[in-house]
């Protein structure tokens, strides 16, 4: 079926090119269609939940699929826990709920498997590629520029490898990306037409950015006020400032909401998250705590590719050159760009590869700027011949996903993918016991794989004698995995006749 999907994918991308050739601006909407489709084809490679952090939301939108208010990782705790502990409690406010509430929403469709908890990320990342062949268009008025940066957005290995959930933080990150570029893309439009409509969408796409990863949602906000100020004949029409108030309004009705019922109904669990949050600001937290600000300018080799900074530099020549793009979003919008890389840069302590990529749109459309000039060029050296242009459309597409890095982190001889897969396999042929039994002794981290895949309650240790005396007292029943890699069970469960033993090994 993969196999089936990526060619598919191959030769919807052929079509789009050939209407791109004549011109057609349908060559955009069926590239969206394309790219939704190799997304969908590369989340299919991994039969597997990712460690780092899919497989946790996944497991809150499994759980979510039952209790749509109440997000949690382990629905009945039956030992004692910390809440503040996000890889192990019972209430996981760790991140706000729409895209989990999506994924959920997702495998009641299809069911509870890896690739529904995928197919969200994939819509709304291919419909992001529409959204960025508007920004572009909006701005540089150049059709050519804006359908390179769809492609550069739709082939883009970093977008890819988030959809499939092999990079952290996964579909948080892109749905996040997602709906912030989708605020920017509503405000273009609405710089148009100064339509209330717009802005009506300005406020729903930015309240929607604030139920998947928070307050940098209000990003375009900055960019509206500024692109006002800098116009004398907007910024004394109060209609204009009505309409700001009026997306603002919108995006608080959607996100507040949310944030009063868990500091009502999760007090404790809501109020640790809440200033959990801050403490990313002021101090360094997660996987790259010895970064120094340097660290987003070091992540254009794995988010745009080093290859394509030429056309960035000379995509920058056409903005601030003789013949530069004369447009008063062009302030607005690289000052959202340099705010973002500053305050997290600069003012964030912790240091996360996808925050800044929320402006994507940027880098992309000036990219697209600086090939569109190329092929200027080629132009008018074969009097207008626009296939000409498919060389290197071909070589922006390739490079841009970068399917040898694909292939390569999916090599089949790696022991730990490997693994990976065969531990999974175990979870889903796992039906051997009543479903009322408590599992223990899983490998680290993988009860939340089991628990994902099965109705059961599994954990990655095992309970203390006094634990297990007390569980087996209160009449639950007890299965444990024997071993695994040498990890042997305690001495008192070793013969413990009230303990079922489960002979699967983990590898």
């Amino acid at each position: 079926m993969g196999n089936f999907i990526f060619a598919l994918a191959f030769i919807t991308t052929i079509l789009s090119i050939r209407a791109y050739v004549k011109n057609d601006r349908k060559a955009v909407w069926i590239l969206v269609i394309g790219v939704f489709l190799l997304r969908l084809a590369v989340a299919m490679m991994d039969p597997f939940l990712h460690d780092w952090d899919e497989k946790f939301h996944a497991l809150v939108a499994k759980n979510m699929m039952t209790y749509p208010f109440q997000p949690m990782l382990r629905v009945h705790p039956v030992l004692a826990y910390d809440y503040t502990a996000w890889c192990c409690n019972h209430i996981w406010l760790h991140k706000q709920p729409l895209f989990m509430w999506q994924m959920a929403m997702s495998m009641q469709i299809f069911g509870v498997n890896e690739v529904a908890i995928r197919i969200p990320s994939a819509l709304l990342s291919a419909a992001m590629v529409w959204c960025i062949y508007r920004i572009a268009l909006i701005w540089t008025g150049q059709f050519n520029t804006a359908y390179l940066a769809a492609l550069l957005s739709g082939f883009s290995w970093f977008q890819i490898e988030l959809v499939s959930g092999a990079l952290s933080l996964d579909h948080n990150d892109i749905v996040f990306t997602a709906y912030v570029t989708g605020s920017i893309w509503a405000f273009f439009e609405y710089s148009q037409t100064s339509s209330k409509r717009w802005a009506i969408a300005i406020g729903l796409l930015v309240g929607c950015a604030i139920l998947v990863k928070w307050l940098t949602a209000l990003l375009v906000f900055g960019g509206w006020g500024l692109w006002l100020l800098l116009q004398k004949v907007k910024r004394a029409n109060r209609k204009n400032w009505r309409h700001m108030l009026l997306a603002a309004g919108v995006a608080t009705v959607i996100a507040l909401p949310w944030q009063l019922y868990i500091l009502w109904t999760f007090p404790k669990e809501s109020a640790y998250e809440y200033g959990y949050n801050m403490q990313h600001i002021t101090e360094k937290l997660g996987a790259f705590v010895d970064e120094d600000w340097t660290f987003y300018f070091r992540q254009w080799r794995w988010q745009y590719g080093n290859w394509l900074l030429p056309f960035m530099g000379l995509g920058l020549l056409q903005l601030i050159g003789r013949s530069r793009i004369k447009s008063p979003l062009t302030i607005p919008i690289l000052a959202m760009a340099a705010v973002v890389y500053a305050f997290f840069s600069f003012v964030v302590q912790t240091r996360m590869p996808a925050f800044v990529y929320i402006i994507c749109a940027v880098p992309l459309s000036i990219t697209a700027l600086g090939a569109n000039r190329i092929l200027q060029f080629l132009d008018r050296l074969s009097l207008g011949k626009r296939w000409l242009h498919v060389p290197l459309i071909l070589v922006l597409g390739v490079y841009a996903l970068r399917p040898q890095e694909i292939l390569a982190s999916r090599n089949p001889a790696d022991p730990e993918r490997q693994a990976k897969i065969d531990n999974t396999n175990i979870f889903k042929n796992f039906h051997q016991l009543p479903e009322d039994y408590l599992v223990f002794n899983c490998k680290s981290y993988e009860d939340i794989d089991m628990r994902f895949y099965t109705p059961y309650n599994a954990h990655s240790w095992c309970p203390s004698a006094k634990d297990l005396d007390s569980l087996l007292a209160l009449g639950y029943k007890i299965a444990v995995f024997q071993a695994h890699r040498g990890k042997k069970l305690p001495d008192y469960m070793e013969n413990h006749p009230g303990v079922l033993f489960i002979p699967q090994e983990f590898k």
